[in-house]
């Protein structure tokens, strides 16, 4: 009885020990292999080159190349983190590579940027009719 209860002990002290839940397909860490962006933490996996193994990436940040386009299931370049929306021209050209970035921007900037300038102030519009 001793014994098995010794050898209970280790049993749950070495379950205990070890590491938590690693993704082996699914869940990958940045930097692990991938094949498809669904297999990756960040929902990213991206190759540089044609010929480069695909990797899980984080997510681009503010002011950083993105695209919203895979190619089958992998990125050239991320796309934004949440918050952020990405800028460019969203159609793919060609069917190997897809050369035509956008930019990451804050949603909240460009809205307050373009309402400035598609509406401008009416006073300022009154005042430069009245003098």
């Amino acid at each position: 009885m001793e014994k098995i209860l010794i050898l209970l002990l280790v049993a749950l002290s070495v379950a205990y020990a070890a590491p938590g839940p690693r993704g082996i397909i699914i869940n990958l860490e940045n930097g692990e292999l991938c094949m498809n962006s669904a297999q990756c933490k960040s929902q990213c996996c991206q190759h540089t080159g044609a010929l480069d193994l695909a990797r899980c990436i984080p997510l681009a940040r503010e002011n950083s190349e993105c695209s919203v386009k895979t190619l089958y299931g992998i990125y050239y370049k991320c796309p934004c983190e949440r918050g952020l929306t990405c800028e460019g021209d969203k159609t793919i050209v060609g069917a190997i590579t897809n050369t035509n970035f956008g930019v990451c921007h804050d949603i909240g900037t460009l809205d307050a940027s373009s309402s400035e300038t598609a509406h401008p102030l009416p006073y300022l519009a009154q005042n430069a009719a009245g003098h």
